[in-house]
This record gives structure tokens, sequence and C-alpha cells, in this order.
């Protein structure tokens, strides 16, 4: 027989689960379950019901090692929350969910204890950092100081990655308001000056050449687009073009991550010195295709090179109707994604020649092209961590169809 004891405590947390949720609506029930399936965490308890559900459910069973908790709807969030970790005890990190941007709320949830609060919709990246920080695999200050990394390649050239990138850009830093940098990362053929209706060298070969990189630097060296979006990119070259060290690329990715919100990578399909490892570093992942056998093989190479969702870092497929429209393309949707082993998350339609029209004129517009700047704006949703809603039906339609 063994001399060994165990603690109270160790008992409880051998015991309890290791993760349970309570969110509001089953809409919510079901994403969370989608987003901790990504992360690996599928075992998951997921319940919906707020505080009074939460606590119920910890007076039946041992206080879980996390407990994610939805604030919305509940009229007096702090006594509520101070009752529940009074149950759970300090063993249980509990994270607070809800849509109200209030400082004032989160410094005093803090004050009683709760180890962090997400505002709805939280992104998958940091929903798993959060979950890291919990895990007492990564600090919370150090991540609250960095951007997201968003890094955009198409699977052959000519599908509309740059297009796709800067419409991103546009939008994020426009419509959300939301501080960013492009980096156009082809040297040789790089179309973000063009798109942006832009002529000037924008630093991108100083600051890859450069041994000590700071943000003095960068912000000398990069173009200011608008009042929130920074470009930094080089005119195309012909000729040789000096190497990349993969370490500067990285060390690059980090400083911008230090200085904006959001930081864009328009990488070229050929995936040059680095960008690998900005795809593999990056939160989210958008690989533009076409429907074709080659792209279809293309992109089974990428996801095998960069690995899956399971740390937070989320994988979107976007269909950019750049050469051929509706039922013209080689492959369907289906056969595509039987090839891939991976669904589409977003189709852009065919926007003909409008966009490439109103580069003549200036920079690319989405507005000239109203259907492709709906569809960006979908893709914005969900890079932002916005789920979709389905489109309601009016009544006057159903009674119309009715008569």
């Amino acid at each position: 027989m063994s001399d060994a004891t165990v603690s109270p405590a160790q008992e409880a947390e051998e015991g309890s689960a290791g993760l349970a949720a309570f969110v509001q609506d089953a809409d919510q029930q079901t994403q969370l379950r989608e987003d901790l399936a990504r992360l690996r965490r599928p075992g998951t308890q997921v319940h919906t019901g707020g505080l009074a559900a939460a606590s119920q459910w910890c007076e039946l069973n041992l206080p879980p090692q996390i407990l994610l908790v939805d604030l919305d709807g509940e009229p007096w969030p702090l006594p509520g929350m101070e009752a529940l970790l009074a149950m759970c005890g300090p063993a249980t990190r509990v994270i607070a969910l809800g849509k109200t941007q209030d400082v004032s709320l989160y410094r005093a949830l803090l004050q009683l204890g709760v180890t962090d609060y997400l505002v709805k919709p939280s992104t998958l990246d940091l929903l798993s950092a959060t979950l890291a920080k919990c895990d007492g695999q990564q600090s919370g200050p150090e991540y609250a100081r960095m951007g997201r990394t968003v890094a955009v390649v198409g699977a052959s050239g000519g599908v509309g990655a740059s297009t796709v990138a800067a419409g991103l850009a546009r939008l994020m830093s426009r419509e959300r308001h939301l501080p960013l940098a492009l980096v156009d990362f082809d040297r040789r053929h790089g179309d973000q000056l063009l798109l942006q209706g832009m002529d000037d060298d924008a630093g991108l070969a100083a600051v890859l050449g450069s041994e000590q990189l700071d943000s003095r630097l960068l912000q000398r060296a990069m173009l200011q687009v608008d009042t929130r979006l920074h470009l930094l990119a080089q005119k195309p070259e012909l000729g040789d073009l000096p190497d990349v060290d993969p370490d500067a690329v990285l060390n690059l990715g980090g400083t911008l991550c230090r200085m904006f919100n959001q930081v864009v990578w328009d990488l070229p399909s050929h995936l040059p010195t680095g960008a690998l490892d900005v795809i593999s570093c990056a939160d989210l992942r958008i690989l533009v295709t076409e429907l074709t056998v080659q792209d279809a093989r293309n992109v089974r190479r990428i996801m095998q090179a960069i690995g899956d969702e399971s740390e937070g870092q989320r994988l979107l497929l976007v269909h950019n109707q750049s050469h051929f429209s509706g039922s013209n393309a080689p492959l369907s949707r289906a056969q595509f994604e039987s090839l891939t082993g991976r669904a589409l998350d977003v189709v852009l339609p065919h926007a003909g020649s409008a966009l490439a029209q109103s580069l003549s004129i200036g920079a690319l517009d989405l507005a000239a092209s109203a259907p492709f700047q709906q569809s960006m704006r979908q893709l914005v949703d969900i890079a932002c961590g916005v789920r979709p809603q389905p489109v309601k039906k009016h009544w006057l339609n159903s009674l119309l169809k009715r008569a």
C-alpha cells in the first residue's frame, strides 16, 4: 500500500470537468461547440443558461477547472458572479462572456477574481489565448498588447488573392475602424501599390535589409493610405533580389503586431522564403482559390504544411470567381470540396471588369461591384468573429408565394 496522500483539492481537480460553458441560446451553444472542437476540446460540456444555470450546475457537480459564463441578460451580474466564484473556489478559472463593452464592468469582474472578460462575438484565436492563459500556458498582458496576423494567399497565381487582401484591409480600416498594416510580400510582382492607388516606395526592401528593426523605422518606411491603414511594400523589380532571413520576417511580423490591431499579409502563391513561416504563425489564414483540379491540389498541400486549427488559428477557404462565373468552373463545388476534404467558407461573386476599370482612375473601388463588396463584408465579419446570420424571409413574400 502506498504512503502517498492526496489532498482534497487534488481529488476535486482529478474528478472535475476540464471545461464547462454556459451560453444564452442554442445558436451560441452550437457556435461555441464548433470553436472548441477546432481547439481540440470536443468533450466540453456546453449548456444553455447564464449565471443561474451555472450556479445550479456547480451545486450538483464538482466545479470544473475552467468555467465560461455568459452574462447577457443578467440585470445584476456582479452579485451573481461573486456568489458563483465563492461556490467554485480558487481552483476554478472563470471566463465571463458578454456583449457589453464596459471598462467599469471589466475591472469589477477582474477584482472579483474573474480571469478574463470576452466581448461577444470573440474570435477563435482570442478564445484560444484566453483558455491557454487559464491553463497557465500564456500570460494575459503579453497577449493583450499584440495585434492579430491575417495571412492571405492564393492557391495559384491570378485567383485574386491580392484583391481580397486589399478589400479586407480597406473594409477593416474604414468600416471597422481598426488600426491596420497591410504587407505586400510579393517583392517581384506585388500589386498592393497599384490597388491602393500609390506609386511611391513603401519601405519593404529597406525594412527587410535593416539590421535593427524598431517601430520608429517602420513608421518612417510605411505609406499611410488613410487614417488607420498603412502599407508596407516595394515596387516590383526585375533581376535578382537579396535573400530574406525567415527570422527577420517573423521579427517584422511581431513588431507590426505591437503597433497595429490587425496585420494583413498579402503572400504570393509561390510562397517565397519566409511566407510559409508567416502562414504558420498567423491567427487567421485565408486561402483564395478557384474551382480547378490544380487549385484543389495546391490547397491540400498548403493545409498539410500549415496544420489544423487546434491552436486557435482559424482557416478560411474562399472561392473567388475571378475567372469563372456560376457553373462555368471546371469543377463543381461538391467535387472541389471532396478533393480538398474541406468545405468552402465564403464565395465571392464574379465582378467582371468593374473592379479592373476602377483601377484606371485610382485605387481599387469595391463599390464598383456591389455584390462583390457585400460578399467581402461577409468575409470581414467572419474574420472578426461575427457568425453569419441566415437571411430572414419577409412575411409579405410568404403570403405572395401562397397566393
